[in-house]
């Protein structure tokens, strides 16, 4: 990360102060030292963004956090790593919103996503079947319809994979391989894209079958 994060047990503390509610001042220590931190982070993934959008989204991040705590499972990964995640979406979403006053939604089918939802591992047949029924649905109905059928693990998997992550480390954190080797993560992220990816095809089938 282009800004360093505090350590997990002050991440937590925070976390639970404002969980509790028994510290006025929690939420505004935790921003104090998020607020750059996540700006820096989407600065570096979105170079083209302007800085102010940028703020814009880490701000109602951090709202949005603040509003639902509970939301976050320190369990699983630390805070910081969960507002990178949510600030990131909450920003694809912000230019998804601006997008669609300029043109009509894109399709899932489109360059940005398509290579993330194909894997070596799926057949010709099932990529046409599939590029057949990604072709007629749009982004928002397919993410809807299949993220239903996933736990909770999966449909965090599923939207870093729709929103074009490519990097490994945000799949790693939520499959908790933070500590293995990165070629080892590398490994063990792509067998769960491809279990996705498979998932998908077959739910795209079902689909297909249940509409005629």
């Amino acid at each position: 990360m282009p800004v360093s994060e505090p350590s997990r047990p002050w991440q937590h503390q925070k976390h639970e102060q404002i969980l509790r509610k028994d510290s006025p001042i929690a939420f505004a220590q935790l921003s104090e030292l998020a607020l750059p931190h996540l700006v820096s982070f989407l600065q570096q993934e979105f170079p083209q963004v302007e800085g102010h959008d940028c703020e814009t989204a880490v701000i109602d991040c951090l709202l949005n956090y603040y509003a639902a705590p509970e939301k976050y499972d320190p369990e699983k990964i630390t805070l910081f790593a969960y507002l990178r995640m949510a600030s990131r979406h909450d920003l694809l979403n912000a230019l998804d919103r601006n997008n669609r006053r300029k043109r009509p939604l894109h399709s899932i089918d489109e360059p940005a996503i398509q290579p993330q939802l194909v894997s070596d591992t799926t057949s010709e047949s099932d990529l046409e079947e599939l590029a057949e029924w990604l072709g007629s649905s749009s982004r928002q109905e397919i993410l809807q319809r299949f993220e239903a059928t996933l736990n909770n693990m999966d449909r965090q998997l599923f939207l870093l994979m729709l929103n074009g992550v490519r990097e490994s480390e945000p799949y790693a954190e939520i499959l908790h391989l933070d500590t293995l080797p990165a070629a080892e993560q590398r490994r063990e992220v792509k067998r769960a894209k491809d279990r996705l990816t498979k998932s998908l095809s077959r739910f795209a089938k079902r689909q297909e079958v249940d509409s005629r």
